[in-house]
């Protein structure tokens, strides 16, 4: 997990390691440190990205930066294809696409859009 830390960041490795979940709730297997990304960090809290390296069974890992000693944690199971890192940290903390902006790239598009037309577009933005 040294890769992913900085000196300042230290207290938070060894808050996380004290509230981390140890296994995995799929598959049993034991975590190891390279299983947790850091997401976004705040003086307040800690955003990590964990995942099973067996079973692939990802959660957001919420670490409370401890106040007067006190720490906090609180994990959410999500089911993205997003990757543990360049792409979570590109949309992390990114407002959300609203459906009907959604709706409206639809309908802009050529009904005759290949998967590579698409792509193309994608990539230039």
């Amino acid at each position: 997990m040294q890769d992913n830390f900085n000196n300042k960041d230290e207290n938070i490795l060894k808050n996380l390691l004290a509230v981390a979940p140890k296994h995995c709730d799929n598959c049993g297997s034991k975590y190891t440190e390279t299983n947790f990304k850091i997401v976004k960090s705040s003086p307040s809290n800690t955003v990590f990205h964990l995942k099973c390296s067996i079973c692939g069974n990802a959660y957001m890992l919420n670490v409370i930066n401890p106040v007067n000693g006190m720490i906090g944690a609180q994990r959410t199971p999500i089911n993205i294809d997003l990757e543990m890192g360049e792409e979570i940290q590109k949309f992390a903390g990114k407002p959300s696409v609203d459906k009907n902006e959604a709706i409206d790239v639809y309908n802009t598009l050529p009904g005759n859009l290949t998967e590579n037309d698409l792509n193309k577009i994608l990539s230039e933005l």
